[in-house]
């Protein structure tokens, strides 16, 4: 990229704020008036401009972010004068558009349209550069040779990495865990290990994950972790690490549900529809992935920043991906080329395959299709692995899902997209055709009354139960007698197909789809039956009608543990109220293996020493007036903040309360809060930053997230987290559970408190240089005769303190105390 020979030599106004810097001929100085108005992100007014954020997410969508600065900064522009920096970074990203091949940027020109695509168009029309900055690649892992090919094998698996790493530390529960699992592995059985904060957990499985491979060529590992992001954690750094210096030649994969991947005929009819389509010409939210498309190995759309952090992704992003309801196979002219159909074939050729909760369960109900053979299963984070099971063996009645199903099959009047019925090959006979459009168009309207009846007539509650009986028989009734004419009339229209085979691939799936609708309509007038609960989430302006399994138990016996060898099920919080009854109960460890060891590996850290655990006695209940305890909640956030000007997470375990507390304090302390502030990733960078003292959470940000260091050394718990009572499913799991004899608190809501309460703590110490506070505000911790339970549980004894000043004092003393290396709880 020349500073004296630029690629695009036009007249340009740089615009940033109220600064302008004017552009003639592609360089600094005096231009005529003429030319574009540059500007980055916002708005602009004048007809004549081009917003450059956009132009940067088309030819760098894998960076992280795409902010002015950071922009500037890997692109290279340092100039103190923001629009004069602005008219050099717009010259280089023109630059760097030089360099790809022609079809790319006709491509990304028009993508973008306008005068974004325009000015696209001349810089291909100008000769290619000589490659500049390129985007990073993906890594691939677990294939061909390695670095640690010829690395001797020594006995103790932990040898090479203490001689390879200067920083690596001997852990003895590490080592103790990674040989439990390793006899585990050679033995069968089932293993639960409880491996306490600072254990090296990853390690500790890994190692003799890939020592078993190593032995046992021809046998296939799979390790599930909870998140997309930790299985990335694991492929691209845990493993590729341990593979270089062990010298292990296993293979591996890893694999994400399929609606993580681009479909390539979906992108296909897309871009066909832009380009016969006048009104859809310039889809600019499309533009991040015409570059990345030709560059991506694995077409896994998390690589795409550029296109994910969006507007309107998340719901752009089902009308491109894969999916079990849209995918043609082998009948699909891309199949060869699918990155769906690969991801899977890799994971199917590897020894050992990284996959999520969710996929995991998905194999399951898929007749483990999706991963084939498995003869050892290692799943972290396990007591997350009930809740996954559950929303994946539950069905949905949605108007989402109708929509997309009549819009994806019929024709629809005034639609832009092309549907099935209009991609078929012209032939005389057309009332077949009429026949599907008109029970298409009868089931969405029918639908749409159901759902309208149903968001007037529910409860305003966000969740509710449908116990009680069929559910609007008046409605579902003719939806299903509906629904059954539409599958007829497809099943003949298929018949009379002919040899067309991806449309008729399509069509059998539109079919299967809407059988599946029909199922769910059918259990809903069927009404609710024992082992299930029939319940309806508002989501937005919808309404969404569930059947979910109570006991997820003996499906994951049967269909996931079934044929295993072994099973390890470890987490940092498996145990509780003294022992693992609820989490083999609940995942169905005893009824798939005679062979149970349960193993608790004891955290490092030393929480006496690193964290101070503070209750004040006089807090108003959580029970009596709400208004009470969240103007005392607020005191004290707001004392503490100033007292201490370090980071506070505060834990909610509802919005009603959040929302009151943040309406108290925002004005008084910086205040960051789930709901009103921005999606949950944008709060949590910001936190980090210091873009705040308070960050306010609920629900995702009891487990998941990590502060390290300064960025959380206190952390504030409202209330302690026992299951709502009125979620409809876990109202079912403790009438079920009362009708069998057992206690619903103590054996369900006790044991899931107390796991939640030990994953929210578990936020604030993250290392062994971690250090910090913790308050909890529910008095039922102190009071009352099951709290002992939950102070048990803790890494640490508790200390209960008299007023919000004593509390606020106390955290200022214990800061102080470690400064000077006197504090301890002890």
């Amino acid at each position: 990229m020349s500073e004296s020979s630029p690629c695009w030599r036009g007249d340009f106004l740089a615009v940033c704020g109220a600064e302008r810097a004017a552009f003639a001929d592609g360089r600094p100085g005096r231009n005529s008036g003429g030319g574009l108005v540059v500007f980055y992100g916002g708005a602009c007014d004048d007809p004549r401009g081009l917003d450059a954020e956009p132009l940067v997410r088309a030819l760098f969508p894998r960076w992280t972010d795409f902010a002015f600065s950071t922009a500037c900064a890997a692109l290279g522009v340092s100039c103190p004068a923001p629009a004069l920096a602005l008219g050099q970074l717009f010259l280089r990203i023109l630059d760097e558009a030089a360099t790809l091949d022609r079809d790319v940027l006709a491509l990304i020109a028009h993508l973008l349209g306008g005068t974004a695509g325009a000015v696209l168009l001349e810089v291909a029309a100008a000769p290619r550069r000589e490659p500049g900055l390129r985007e990073s690649g993906s890594v691939e892992c677990g294939q061909g040779e390695r670095p640690g090919d010829g690395l001797v094998r020594s006995s103790d698996p932990w040898e090479p990495l203490a001689r390879s790493h200067p920083r690596f530390e001997d852990r003895p529960g590490q080592r103790y865990m990674e040989r439990k699992v390793a006899e585990c592995l050679a033995g069968g059985g089932a293993l639960l290990v409880e491996a306490g904060p600072g254990t090296g957990k990853t390690y500790a499985y890994l190692l003799p994950a890939l020592a078993h491979l190593e032995a046992n060529p021809d046998d296939r590992v799979v390790i599930c972790t909870r998140t997309k992001q930790l299985q990335e954690q694991i492929f691209f750094k845990d493993l590729p690490f341990l593979l270089l210096h062990t010298g292990s030649k296993a293979r591996t994969a890893v694999l994400k549900g399929r609606e993580n991947y681009l479909c390539l005929r979906k992108w296909e009819l897309a871009v066909r529809e832009i380009t016969d389509t006048p009104a859809l010409r310039g889809l600019a939210s499309l533009a991040p992935l015409g570059r990345w498309l030709f560059d991506t190995e694995a077409g896994d759309i998390d690589e795409n920043t550029g296109f994910l952090s969006q507007a309107g992704a998340e719901e752009m992003w089902p009308r491109l991906s894969d999916s079990a309801a849209t995918c043609t196979g082998s009948a699909c002219v891309h199949a060869e080329e699918c990155f769906s159909i690969q991801a899977r074939r890799r994971a199917r050729q590897a020894g050992l395959v990284v996959v999520n909760h969710s996929l995991l369960a998905a194999d399951a109900s898929a007749g483990r299709s999706i991963l084939g053979r498995v003869d050892r299963l290692i799943v972290d984070e396990a007591h997350a692995l009930e809740g996954a099971a559950r929303s994946a063996f539950s069905e949905t009645l949605s108007m989402r899902r109708v929509e997309r199903l009549v819009e994806a099959l019929a024709p629809a009047q005034g639609s832009r997209r092309p549907s099935w019925l209009d991609r078929l090959p012209v032939r005389g006979e057309t009332e077949g055709r009429e026949r599907v459009t008109r029970a298409a168009v009868d089931a969405e309207t029918q639908a749409r009354r159901l759902f309208r009846k149903a968001s007037a007539e529910l409860p305003e509650a966000r969740r509710g139960s449908l116990a009680g009986g069929a559910l609007w028989t008046r409605e579902l009734d003719p939806l299903r007698s509906t629904l059954r004419r539409w599958e007829l009339d497809m099943e003949r229209t298929l018949e009379d197909l002919g040899d067309e085979p991806e449309l008729a691939r399509e069509g059998e799936l539109g079919l299967d789809g809407i059988r599946q609708i029909g199922a769910v309509a059918e259990a809903l007038v069927r009404g609710q039956v024992e082992g299930e609960v029939h319940w309806y989430e508002r989501d937005g302006g919808s309404v969404d009608l569930h059947v979910t399994p109570l006991s997820v138990a003996t499906k994951l016996a049967s269909m996931v543990y079934e044929g295993l060898g072994s099973l390890i099920l470890t987490s940092a919080t498996l145990s509780s109220v003294g022992g693992f009854r609820y989490v083999r109960e609940a995942l169905g460890v005893d009824a798939a293996f005679s062979s149970v060891e349960e193993v608790q590996v004891a955290s490092t850290f030393a929480y006496g020493k690193r964290m101070r655990i503070l209750a004040p006695t006089d807090f108003p209940s959580v029970r009596d007036e709400a208004g009470a305890y969240a103007e005392r909640l607020a005191e004290l956030l707001v004392g503490l903040t100033r007292a201490l000007a370090r980071n506070t997470l505060v834990l909610f375990t509802s919005f009603e309360l959040l929302f009151d507390v943040r309406e108290r304090v925002h004005r008084l302390v910086p205040t960051l809060a789930q709901g009103i502030d921005g999606p949950r990733g944008a709060l949590v960078e910001q936190f980090r930053r210091g873009g705040a003292s308070l960050l306010l959470g609920t629900d995702s940000f009891w487990e998941g997230v990590d502060f390290p260091g300064e960025e959380l050394e206190v952390l504030v718990v409202t209330r302690l987290p026992f299951p709502v009572p009125s979620d409809p499913v876990f109202a079912a799991l403790c009438d079920d559970a009362e009708r069998k004899g057992r206690d619903a608190f103590l054996d369900l809501s006790m044991p899931l408190a107390v796991l939640r309460l030990r994953q929210g703590i578990g936020r604030l110490i993250r290392t062994s240089d971690d250090q910090g506070v913790v308050v909890i505000t529910d008095e039922r911790i102190l009071h009352r005769s099951y709290g002992n339970r939950f102070r048990e549980a803790l890494p640490t004894s508790i200390d209960a303190v008299r007023g919000t000043d004593g509390v606020v004092r106390a955290a200022v003393e214990w800061f102080e105390g470690t400064s000077t290396g006197t504090a301890s709880s002890d």
